[in-house]
């Protein structure tokens, strides 16, 4: 399993989605590891969200197509427990 995004929506294409994990990230093919600036953006992600019919689905994207934002109502049970 990819890394737990269950605190948050995604955004992507106009639908907000409850969003499970993210399961690939792919960096720019000529990223130079050795010599890098502290922040590099992907190229590509892959996340797992639930769309509206309650069905799992897969999303394979560009990275900068995406946004997160967090699921306020679950922060906030998470907090007061």
């Amino acid at each position: 399993m990819g890394i737990d995004l269950s605190r948050f929506k995604v955004i992507h294409g106009g639908m907000v989605l409850n969003a499970i994990a993210l399961m690939e990230v792919r960096m720019p093919d000529d990223m130079d590891y050795s010599n890098r600036d502290t922040i590099v953006k992907p190229r590509f992600i892959e996340v797992l969200a639930i769309n509206e019919d309650g069905n799992i689905i897969s999303i394979r994207d560009e990275a900068w197509t995406f946004q997160f934002v967090p699921n306020i109502t679950k922060f906030t049970q998470e907090i007061t427990k």
